[in-house]
């Protein structure tokens, strides 16, 4: 097994990537705290070993398989002789560097703290973004960190639908609970479900999930949602030009000036005053003036 590592120019640290190529005897890798952990295997068998007391059980593989393992404890994975695949380190910065600018990052960074084992189909997407990277190590071209920071981020992408799809369809357990929230939040923000609507379609009673939700994400599930909501108004004001009715229609608003309310009670500036601003400091030259909250 031949270890890639990537690197920016100052050297730091983008992801390391183990191909597993039929090796003769069992072998045996480290996986340092703090590094997530991404598993195809086409042949074969992978285990994870916990070093530290505390850790659950050791974990078999058998491939084929799609294997994610979030940043957290270190451990050892021991490969079966004979085994094809590979094996990517990801560091806790990268995967924070990785993720979308966007509303998604706050539950991307969520979901992905959860495991997953899958498996592997022939033609999985994450199978040719691993491909691609490794080519794109190879060849190293201009602008080579770019694409791999690009190539990363669509992995992540990829592998946050495959959990969001894995939790919906399953009834997780109550740690589970925020995680499917975030999810049903981000398909029907804009259809303004009440709380007890999610509590209803998730199977639990409010109470229940604004305990789930508040220790997620240190907010109320009401004021998550109009903290997402207030944040897509607040892209839409910023970066296009759509008069202030037709965002409003846009998040699910009927009536205009019922979102001209929310949004000033929320931010303390009417949608076209923050807009108003926001250029006016464009046009100064000031970019520190960031879309709320």
């Amino acid at each position: 097994m031949t270890n890639i590592g990537l690197l920016t120019g100052d050297g730091r640290s983008l992801l390391t990537l183990l191909p597993i190529k039929s090796p003769q005897t069992r072998a045996g890798y480290s996986v340092p705290a703090g590094s997530a952990c991404l598993v195809l295997m086409f042949a074969g068998a992978v285990t994870r070993v916990p070093v530290s007391d505390g850790l659950e059980e050791m974990q078999l593989f058998e491939a084929p398989r799609l294997v994610w393992i979030p940043d957290d404890e270190a451990f050892d994975l021991t490969v079966e002789a004979g085994s094809r695949g590979s094996i990517m380190l990801i560091s806790r910065q990268t995967l924070f560097r990785a993720l979308p600018a966007s509303v998604l990052a706050d539950q991307m960074r969520i979901i992905l703290k959860q495991s997953l084992s899958l498996v592997l189909g022939s033609n999985d997407q994450i199978v040719r973004l691993v491909d691609e990277i490794a080519a794109e190590k190879q060849t190293a071209g201009p602008g080579s960190v770019e694409a791999l920071e690009h190539y990363i981020g669509l992995t992540l992408l990829h592998l946050w639908r495959l959990l969001g799809a894995n939790m919906i369809s399953h009834q997780r357990s109550p740690e589970g609970l925020a995680e499917r929230f975030l999810i049903l939040a981000g398909a029907h923000k804009h259809q303004h479900w009440t709380v007890e609507d999610y509590a209803s379609k998730l199977g639990t009673r409010r109470d229940r999930l604004r305990v789930a939700v508040s220790r997620a994400t240190g907010l109320s599930p009401q004021a998550y949602l109009h903290r997402e909501i207030m944040r897509d108004a607040c892209e839409l004001l910023a970066n296009t030009g759509l008069p202030v009715s037709q965002i409003a229609f846009r998040l699910g608003y009927v009536d205009p000036a019922y979102f001209n309310r929310f949004f000033t009670r929320q931010s303390g500036q009417s949608p076209g005053k923050y807009r108003h601003v926001l250029r006016h400091r464009r046009n100064q030259g000031d970019d520190s003036y960031a879309a709320w909250p």
